[in-house]
């Protein structure tokens, strides 16, 4: 169950950094088109900007939706892998069965 906790983290990481590099590009980007505007700059900046906030407070909120939800769903996947860990290693069997005979599928194939 660590190792989904993570590669969880891992994507999670990745999610934010990612949301990180597109705010620092748009904020750049409202830089230069404030700088290009001339007279009417400060209005737009500040439009813009106002933009920006809704943007970064709906990122936020998706974010801790998001931390939310994955939080319950290996919780409760932890939860059902220990109280039937029979069903559980079944099923990890037939995806491993039907995953290689893919694989032999595609390698005969060539």
């Amino acid at each position: 169950m660590n190792d989904i906790r993570a590669d969880l983290s891992v994507h999670k990481e990745a999610l934010v950094r990612d949301a990180n590099a597109l705010l620092l590009d748009v904020q750049a980007l409202l830089r230069d088109v404030a700088d290009e505007a001339g007279v009417k700059s400060s209005e737009a900046r500040a439009q813009l900007g106002e933009r920006l906030r809704a943007l970064q407070e709906r990122l936020d909120a998706q974010r801790q939706v998001a931390r939310t939800r994955v939080s319950q769903w290996t919780d409760s996947t932890d939860r059902y892998v220990h109280d039937h860990p029979w069903q559980s290693m079944g099923s990890v069997a037939a995806i491993a069965a039907v995953a290689g005979a893919l694989v032999a599928l595609a390698v005969s194939r060539r």
